[in-house]
């Protein structure tokens, strides 16, 4: 009986020093969590001179990614596209990040940039390659090289731009 009991303490304490180990780690309250990877110095890629161009061309159009509603709840204009996708769960695939710092293959934006076969929904922009909705330029190479290595870079937002 000993035996049992002081086995099941043993798993309740390691799980309680488990859960109080990792508490405060999810960045929680609304606020931007931090990556947790190291960021290269200089980056290559920034957010606002770099990645945000490509959401206003291809992205933050009406109809698509702004206003209210927004396709997806996912409003990518300036000033809001940076918090709408750092470290937020996917809508269509909630087990996946839009954007995961320092993991551009588990990044969910980039797989539906990239029309990866395991996504929920179409290619993005919509309509590319061929005719993209409601204005929407459909993104280069260039363009989603420059999304996979923000990404890489651990995603950061520095202000201003190196």
């Amino acid at each position: 009986m000993w035996g049992m009991r002081a086995g099941r303490w043993i798993a309740s304490t390691a799980i309680a020093a488990l859960l109080t180990a990792c508490a405060g780690s999810g960045g929680g309250g609304g606020g931007t969590p931090k990556p947790s990877c190291k960021p290269p110095n200089p980056i290559t890629v920034c957010f606002s001179s770099n990645i945000q161009p490509i959401f206003n061309r291809s992205c933050a159009l009406g109809g698509c990614h702004a206003g209210t509603p927004a396709a997806q709840s996912l409003d990518l204009t300036a000033g809001k596209a940076y918090r709408n996708i750092f470290n937020v769960p996917a809508v269509q695939q909630p087990r996946l990040k839009l954007v995961k710092p320092d993991d551009p293959t588990n990044s969910y934006l980039l797989q539906k940039i990239n029309g990866t076969p395991t996504i929920s929904g179409v290619l993005m922009p919509q309509g590319c390659p061929g005719a993209p909705l409601n204005g929407a330029q459909c993104l280069s190479p260039d363009d989603i090289m420059a999304v996979q290595q923000w990404i890489a870079e651990c995603a950061t937002n520095p202000n201003p731009c190196p």
